[in-house]
């Protein structure tokens, strides 16, 4: 059975025992002329009983706009618009996972706020730029994905403050 959901609580305990809860951290790109922007590395803690966990980043501003791009030929990395990993076990904890993902630099061309510079007054908005979706399979096949959202690439977290 597939379950999805907004924020770290699923709706439906019994089909999807653990909500959501992650840490995550930010990293510059490996090298100042990478094709990266930069790095997420991502850690969740769950229960037993989970055989996989797997992430999925969405540019939902760049998927809203690829329609604009006037290049016919634009390049596989520019028409990008969703990155996916899969978590790996941690061996000294079972139910933590961790995942990393690169954020590709064509992400960050325009109109992200990701970098914008201090003191600057930023404008009201409640966009919601990017959309992060964390789904755990359990050993009964039942899929379980929580969506958060963010207005940048690299600022996430599981539970408003």
């Amino acid at each position: 059975m597939d379950l999805s959901w907004d924020g770290p609580d699923p709706k439906d305990t019994a089909v999807c025992p653990y909500p959501v809860e992650f840490y995550c951290k930010p990293s510059p790109a490996e090298s100042l002329n990478s094709l990266e922007s930069g790095r997420l590395f991502l850690q969740v803690d769950l229960g037993g009983g989970v055989r996989s966990v797997a992430g999925r980043l969405v540019n939902k501003a760049k998927s809203e706009n690829l329609d604009r791009l006037q290049d016919g030929a634009a390049s596989k990395i520019k028409r990008q618009t969703s990155l996916s990993t899969l978590f790996v076990q941690d061996s000294q904890h079972p139910t933590r996972w961790i995942g990393e993902m690169s954020i590709p630099a064509s992400w960050l061309e325009g109109s992200t706020r990701t970098h914008q510079r201090t003191g600057a007054a930023s404008p009201e908005t409640s966009s919601d730029f990017y959309n992060l979706e964390i789904t755990y399979t359990l050993d009964n096949d039942n899929n379980c994905t929580a969506r958060f959202s963010s207005e940048d690439a690299f600022h996430w977290q599981s539970r408003s403050k």
